[in-house]
């Protein structure tokens, strides 16, 4: 069973350019769901998973070199201030389709107060709008995972 930490549900990241979007959902690693402190700056790895729904036609993305999914960890929520990036995928526009799926593995000895996702342009900005689902699992996604077998 994969455990999963939502960043984003079908969230919309209209014309992204080389600043970048937050994801709707980052984790605060330094307190519980009620707010109570916990550990503080502890250990982070697995995966960042997107599964993208939608994106423009590839006849529109064609201008741009890209999109980087980020994954970032920062002392302010908007992950901005002095974000450090635990990993990174760089993906070409001919494979931004949609129902596409990959992984973003990080690993972050110590981490900052915060953790999540960020979304930018390689360099020029997509236009139109890519909707993704994007969370936190301890196991990669898989681009045939409709495809496995099931026990009988």
């Amino acid at each position: 069973m994969r455990e999963n930490l939502l960043l984003s549900d079908n969230q919309d990241f209209a014309s992204v350019n080389s600043t970048g979007v937050v994801t709707d959902n980052v984790f605060d690693m330094e307190a519980n769901s009620g707010a109570v402190a916990i550990i503080a700056d502890d250990q982070g790895i697995g995966y960042m998973n997107v599964t993208l729904n939608t994106v423009p036609a590839q006849s529109t993305i064609v201008a741009t070199q890209g999109v980087v999914f980020e994954v970032r960890t920062d002392a302010a929520a908007a992950l901005t201030t002095l974000p450090e990036i635990c990993g990174a995928l760089s993906v070409i526009p001919s494979k931004l389709v949609a129902g596409a799926k990959f992984s973003v593995p990080f690993r972050m000895d110590v981490l900052q107060k915060y953790l999540g996702g960020w979304v930018r342009a390689y360099s020029t900005a997509v236009t139109g709008t890519i909707y993704a689902d994007i969370h936190f699992a301890d196991t990669p996604i898989s681009p045939n995972e409709s495809l496995q077998k099931v026990p009988a």
